[in-house]
């Protein structure tokens, strides 16, 4: 009897234990369901009503500050658009989550296709959902747009603010660093001739292993320092499972004229012209 009792309270506890998981879990799918679902509302709205002030609210405080263009971007959106409205017609969201004392975050990366008479669309964000660290982070950090009538679809790319055609070099950038299927002949193309003239073989020989290295890099987010008369454009990275900040200089023609990496934003100064090349710390 002592024994029968001790398995059912075993069975109790076990199904107590998966039934309190499970509803964690889908507490989790519902909250990240209907964010995403409440921001695809507001972002209907929006470009139904050529609202841009609604869109911009969409967007996180931490994301308003790295994007400076940010108006750029959504007079894009809204003037791409075109009238009538919008009917959803497929959508997804895959998240990740860090659960750790002080630094727990909750993320989603989402896109959404919908249509509007003849017209089809896809807009892809991410959009922070809860950032103990860092409230200022969360709401959609990154947000791209595409008339599916015009162009194919692209990899997603977590970059702050909206993209827009201008800012299609950063893109170009991200594809060969972190996306390219091996070193191929025109992997120097987002380079500048300055870089590679300045680079010894050492360094270009780290840039190459970095671009070939398919499994020990990562790219998390990017975003835009408009502090400087160049353009420098920052993210969050990982070499080798190590996390760094990659910093990418570029010049008047939008081609990079230098790189460079440290454990924290503040070992790193671009800003000086006379920078260029590529630093040793890409061989880690």
């Amino acid at each position: 009897m002592k024994r029968f009792i001790l398995i059912c309270l075993s069975a109790v506890m076990l199904s107590t234990f998966s039934c309190s998981k499970l509803s964690i879990l889908n507490n989790s799918v519902k909250m990240e369901k209907d964010a995403a679902r409440d921001f695809e509302n507001k972002f209907f709205e929006a470009i139904e009503k050529k609202d841009g002030e609604l869109l911009k609210s969409c967007f996180s405080e931490a994301a308003l500050k790295d994007a400076a263009d940010i108006d750029k971007g959504i007079e894009y959106v809204l003037s791409a658009y075109k009238d009538g409205r919008a009917t959803r017609t497929d959508d997804n969201i895959s998240s990740y989550t860090q659960f750790k004392k002080g630094e727990s975050f909750h993320t989603i990366n989402a896109h959404c296709k919908f249509e509007s008479g003849d017209n089809s669309y896809l807009v892809k964000w991410t959009q922070c959902l809860k950032n103990e660290a860092d409230p200022s982070m969360e709401g959609v950090y990154s947000l791209e747009f595409f008339d599916m009538n015009e162009a194919d679809d692209t990899n997603f790319y977590n970059i702050a603010g909206v993209a827009y055609p201008d800012r299609e070099f950063l893109d170009d950038t991200l594809q060969t660093l972190f996306y390219y299927k091996g070193v191929k002949d025109d992997t120097t193309d987002i380079f500048s001739a300055e870089l590679l003239e300045e680079a010894d073989k050492y360094q270009l020989k780290c840039l190459t292993d970095f671009v070939d290295d398919t499994h020990n890099r990562s790219f998390n987010k990017m975003w835009v320092d408009n502090s400087s008369d160049r353009y420098i454009a920052y993210a969050y990275v990982s070499f080798s499972h190590t996390d760094y900040v990659l910093a990418l200089k570029y010049d008047d023609d939008k081609k990079l004229m230098a790189v460079s990496a440290a454990d924290d934003i503040n070992g790193i100064n671009l800003r000086d012209y006379r920078i260029t090349g590529v630093s040793e710390m890409m061989n880690k």
